[in-house]
């Protein structure tokens, strides 16, 4: 018994991003919860079920009962949640298996941040680093200098050139430019680059995640009620999650996440193959995640990622279109949850990027440094 299809997403929201000056990431969570409820054609009275990831400048434990207060919610389904950058993926799994259970009918799933303009993230970068074997406590503190070492053992052990990092980030750089939400809009070209400073060796500039202000919601419901609403269902076809929790105890670590095993699930579900797939929204923190999850995924075989990028794969138009908004790393970083929204524009036919003709879509969602992963399959029609 598989619940492939029986659910959808029917709205999506997103606020500005970019530097956002006096809002409170509350208030980007309410305003990209009212846009998505907007775009499903519902009002606060149809949403049963609340399901929030809470921003990183306030972690605070009671995230959803405050937000739901906030937004005037009463509901029958209540989650707060925080595995890193695969808890977007996680939370709409989770509310679709909440709908498909009888649990709550209208879903909605809401991150936002104002960590470009708000309150420092030391706090939030000191409670990361309690799990990192307190490597804080030795300056070995944020995502960069975690995943550059990763990095390092993937470039080392599969010959990966700087030009192939880059070509990661002229591609999502190239959409980002149709994209008028996009921090980045200008073009990067390779020679600038290779010209940028290091952040953390082998990471340039360009290879690092931006940070953003805004906030993405997404409202989920059972396919039969999508199927009246305003916009055209987007079905969740498959989903699957793999963790990695041995961490530097796997000698595989570095260069193997557990996204294998986490996508194998979601299009074994989804009853499709990696030649199925139109269009990826892949976890983009840094160019080499991309590729590494390339890997894991089946589109390449291990080591065969990079030379795909180079020659322009990722870009629209080429074999496997990538990260159509810009991505983490020009659209800005909202923890994944814009991949989400980008998925779902890209199968209504609605993104500034359009992959003519998209049916299906994978999104991935990767976090907790290397340990957390989530993948969906999003479909035009509810199965295959």
């Amino acid at each position: 018994m598989t619940i492939s299809g029986r659910t959808a997403v029917a709205g999506v929201g997103v606020t500005t991003f970019g530097r956002l000056a006096g809002r409170s990431a509350w208030s980007l969570q309410a305003e990209a919860v009212r846009n998505a409820l907007a775009d499903a054609g519902l009002t606060k009275d149809d949403v049963d079920g609340l399901l929030t990831e809470p921003q990183f400048g306030e972690p605070l434990l009671l995230h959803g009962h405050v937000l739901g207060r906030m937004l005037g919610l009463k509901t029958y389904y209540l989650s707060t949640k925080s595995i890193g950058g695969a808890t977007a993926i996680s939370l709409v799994q989770e509310a679709a298996m909440a709908i498909d259970n009888g649990l709550c009918e209208v879903a909605v799933c809401v991150f936002g941040d104002n960590a470009k303009t708000g309150l420092p993230m030391l706090f939030g970068l000191a409670q990361m680093g309690r799990g990192q074997a307190d490597d804080i406590a030795f300056g070995m503190a944020g995502g960069a200098a975690m995943e550059a070492r990763s990095a390092m053992r993937y470039r080392h052990e599969f010959k990966v050139s700087d030009e192939m990092f880059g070509s990661v980030a002229i591609a999502f750089r190239d959409h980002a430019t149709r994209n008028p939400n996009a921090q980045y809009r200008e073009p990067l070209m390779m020679e600038e680059y290779l010209a940028a400073p290091f952040i953390a060796e082998p990471f340039r500039r360009y290879d690092c995640a931006v940070t953003t202000d805004g906030a993405v919601a997404v409202v989920v419901t059972s396919a039969e009620r999508a199927r009246d609403l305003a916009k055209p269902p987007v079905y969740v076809a498959g989903m699957g999650q793999g963790h990695n929790l041995d961490a530097l105890k796997d000698p595989t670590h570095y260069t193997h996440f557990a996204g294998a095993r986490s996508s194998a699930r979601a299009f074994e579900m989804a009853g499709v193959a990696t030649d199925d797939v139109d269009v990826a929204e892949l976890y983009d923190c840094f160019t080499s995640t991309v590729l590494i999850t390339i890997e894991d995924y089946g589109f390449c075989k291990k080591g065969e990622a990079g030379p795909f990028a180079l020659e322009g794969n990722l870009q629209l138009g080429g074999e496997l279109p990538m990260n159509t908004s810009g991505g983490l790393l020009s659209e800005g970083d909202l923890t994944g949850w814009n991949h989400v929204a980008e998925g779902v524009r890209q199968i209504r036919g609605e993104s500034t990027s359009q992959v003519e003709g998209a049916e299906v879509c994978a999104v991935s969602g990767h976090g907790g440094f290397q340990a957390a992963h989530a993948t969906l399959v999003l479909t035009k029609e509810p199965s295959r």
